[in-house]
């Protein structure tokens, strides 16, 4: 047997135990998810109590594998008391677990097929996160809706401008819909990035092994400085601001 192949079968036998490690797990979590959600709806309208205990969910597959971490940089550039939109590049399914370790409130804009998914589209639902049929233009008007309601209401706004995720690790172009929301919120746009993603939970559902994630928060954009551009010229102006620092911790996309 080949070395390839060998590491080959680790690899497809650890991904085996990743994922049902996930599965068996789910079940524990989201009734905690749930007894939390039953105590605390009624006076939560945020749901900020829910946010956090999702946050330790995420976080509860980082810290019980010992090869994976996560790197963040620039947490300081987030004011808790503000309220944004936050742009991230999308890498792949992880992005959503890691994300939560900025360990700020927000509401995800997710495609309506991730609230179908058990427990995680649940609890998607009693975060009251946003879905969006991207087949349906109505869509994109109601999600507008709640997004402006939720920023109203002190709740950021998370969203991959994007749309899906990247197929060689690039960043891809980005949609206008995050930056509508910004303009008619006339909040900051807060600008993330992540790494390490893209090979971890490729789509083939293989997981990798040993890696460290890195997120990097950078300094908010005022909405002071762009009210007055189109939705489209941010658009590229803030693709443009993450690639260069996407550059900078994984040149070898770039290459």
């Amino acid at each position: 047997m080949s070395t390839n192949h060998f590491l080959k079968i680790v690899q497809i036998l650890y991904s085996v135990f990743i994922w049902v490690f996930l599965i068996i797990t789910c079940f524990p979590l989201f009734f905690l998810d749930f007894l939390v959600w039953l105590l605390t709806f009624w006076f939560d309208k945020r749901t900020w109590l829910l946010h956090r205990y999702s946050c330790f969910w995420a976080m509860f597959y980082i810290w019980t594998n010992p090869l994976w971490k996560i790197d963040i940089k620039g947490r300081k550039n987030i004011d808790q008391k503000k309220t944004y939109v936050i742009v991230s590049n999308h890498q792949s399914a992880m992005d959503i677990v890691i994300l939560y370790r900025m360990y700020t409130h927000f509401k995800w804009i997710a495609k309506r097929e991730l609230f179908k998914v058990p427990f995680v589209g649940w609890n998607l639902m009693l975060n009251r996160h946003i879905a969006i049929d991207r087949d349906n233009r109505k869509s994109a008007a109601t999600m507008l809706r709640k997004a402006l309601n939720h920023i109203k209401q002190g709740s950021s706004i998370l969203v991959f401008p994007e749309g899906t995720r990247t197929s060689d690790g690039t960043i891809k172009r980005f949609k206008d819909g995050a930056f509508i929301i910004a303009k008619k919120g006339e909040v900051a746009i807060l600008p993330v990035v992540v790494n390490g993603t893209f090979e971890t939970v490729p789509k083939n559902g293989l997981v990798g092994f040993k890696q460290t994630f890195a997120i990097r928060v950078l300094p908010e954009i005022p909405y002071e400085s762009f009210k007055d551009k189109s939705p489209a010229d941010i658009a590229k102006e803030v693709q443009q601001l993450l690639t260069e620092e996407h550059k900078k911790i994984a040149p070898n996309y770039y290459n």
